[in-house]
């Protein structure tokens, strides 16, 4: 049984948004608190001052109109959000929609229904698919909603579209079409091209890469004389047998469970110096055995896919977008002005969190606070005159949860960048020895996920665990480091020498783990114990 209608109009469906009255309602009433409550919504910690409509398109669909809308969100706090939604009014009583869909009850002319996000209905995500496979534009008086179509696609003779709406609460909307094809609809929108589609364009369809799903399409909202805003991303589907965070997770666990196994004495470990790159055949066999080989063959293959993404890059010496650049004051300014807000923001977050912390947890917490001035000064030491390496387009958000691994190889996904960033700030070139370090912290997480698992039930010492934890997380970094130098170094990817690498290395595995910090301490703090123990074992 339906709900009781509250939200009427006298307008039919196709004339919905000439009613002012009801316009108002939906913006003063119904959609905050319809967007507060979606995942995908990034101002949970601010509050809403007003909504506008920024643009709405009607598009026919067989016999009826949906509506592809943008929201201006205005905030109290002086920032604007823009947000994408999609309308469609649905009466089928016997059929009822996905709770998840609907925004509310409505009466139309007379005829009862909920208001609902169009992208639920089969028919509105066939007409997305069939435009991108037509490539057609749809002319709009502010500007051209267009479809870009990418090679994959125009190859693809397949007629008919069946669509499968992924049903997973994330920042994006995802669709699979005919199992071949990924389309992401962007619900946050920016004031310029979402670095997905810049990255993704480029390294499929200009540079030929094969370690990231191949571009197929995307759609935009294009004005003349003022910014794009990309709405969606489509690219072909890979199979895969799950993440790289999975995946290593799974082979550190075997680690410490062999060490159990055998009673290992961990100080005859061998310790390789960290960032020292050393093939796989100068280990020793003890630590091979306990790593296990195939762990480490898989480290040095995602090293090459990550040293080739990064060449890849950097091969457009004429692309304004994607040229390499050295470092400059500019750049340091920026990256100094931004640690520093980030660090303060962590600081303080990590003060009001200090009466939820116990144990390990606070222990390092405290330390953390105290040393307070050492880290402002390793922030601030940064210094464009010690680095003659260039800066390029990177992933900016690689971890082990961007990648996918299929038949004992790795292929990267989402090139958004860090979701705090500003899209201009996800935009700046920066070594990619960022990347390399955003997944040696990944490394040590999967690590210490581990040696803080209480299910494990290990029953080694929390010293010699750690002791053992830090010469396995010191190999796979060695190894990774090997190959990836290696491939760099043949291909010119500037990246500096031995002091620059490292020190970079350093600096930015400093900066990934602050950011963390935050993540952690909002979403699970007794966790924020991995990046405090990283933070703390940099400056040591």
């Amino acid at each position: 049984m339906k709900a009781e209608v509250t939200l009427k109009t006298s307008k039919p469906w196709s004339q919905i948004f000439q009613d002012e009255k009801l316009k108002r309602t939906l913006l003063d009433e119904i959609l905050p608190d319809y967007i507060r409550a979606r995942r995908w919504f990034a101002g949970k910690a601010s509050s809403i001052k007003q909504l506008e409509f920024d643009f709405v398109l009607p598009v026919t669909i067989g016999r009826g109109i949906s509506y592809l809308v943008v929201l201006e969100v205005i905030f109290e706090e002086s920032f604007v959000h823009h947000y994408f939604l999609t309308l469609g009014f649905w009466t089928d009583e016997n059929n009822p929609p996905k709770e998840g869909s609907v925004i509310h009850t409505l009466g139309v002319k007379g005829k009862t229904g909920w208001l609902v996000e169009a992208i639920y209905r089969p028919e509105f995500l066939e007409f997305l698919f069939n435009q991108l496979k037509s490539g057609k534009n749809i002319k709009m008086p502010n500007g051209d909603l267009t479809f870009d179509r990418g090679s994959i696609l125009r190859k693809d003779k397949e007629t008919g579209a069946e669509a499968k709406l992924l049903d997973v609460d994330q920042s994006n909307t995802s669709v699979i079409f005919n199992n071949k094809y990924f389309l992401k609809l962007f619900r946050r929108l920016f004031r310029d091209p979402n670095p997905d589609v810049e990255m993704v364009h480029f390294l499929t369809e200009k540079n030929n890469f094969t370690h990231a799903p191949k571009y197929a399409g995307s759609i935009s909202w294009v004005r003349e004389g003022a910014y794009d805003l990309s709405l969606g991303l489509m690219q072909e589907k890979l199979e895969n047998e799950g993440n790289a965070w999975e995946w290593l997770l799974k082979n550190v666990h075997r680690f410490f469970e062999k060490l159990h196994e055998r009673n290992a004495d961990v100080s005859k470990i061998q310790e390789i110096p960290l960032f020292k790159p050393i093939k796989i055949s100068k280990i020793s066999n003890k630590l091979v055995d306990l790593a296990n080989y195939d762990t480490l063959k898989g480290i040095s293959r995602l090293a090459r896919r990550t040293a080739e993404m990064h060449i890849s890059l950097s091969s457009d010496m004429t692309n304004t977008n994607f040229n390499p650049v050295y470092f400059n004051g500019d750049f340091t300014v920026w990256l100094k002005n931004r640690l520093i807000y980030q660090f303060d923001q962590r600081y303080n977050l990590l003060e009001r969190n200090m009466h939820v912390l116990e144990g390990k947890t606070k222990d390092y917490a405290e330390e953390f606070m105290r040393s307070k001035p050492k880290i402002i000064n390793e922030i601030l030491g940064f210094s464009e005159t010690k680095l003659t390496s260039r800066r390029i387009r990177i992933h900016g958000d690689y971890h082990l949860g961007q990648i996918l691994v299929n038949n004992d190889d790795f292929y990267i996904l989402d090139f958004e960048g860090e979701p705090e960033s500003t899209i201009r700030d996800r935009k700046v070139k920066q070594s990619p020895l960022k990347d390399v370090a955003g997944l040696f912290r990944s490394f040590h997480y999967a690590v210490y996920a581990n040696i803080f698992d209480e299910k494990a039930g290990w029953t080694m010492s929390e010293e010699d665990l750690f002791i053992a934890g830090e010469k396995y997380w010191q190999c796979l970094v060695s190894v990774f480091m090997d190959t990836y130098l290696k491939l760099a170094f043949e291909n010119q990817l500037s990246i500096g020498y031995k002091k620059e690498i490292d020190y970079l290395l350093r600096y930015n595995l400093l900066e990934k783990a602050i950011y963390e910090l935050g993540y952690e301490l909002q979403a699970r703090p007794q966790m924020a114990v991995i990046p405090l123990q990283g933070i703390m074992q940099l400056l040591k």
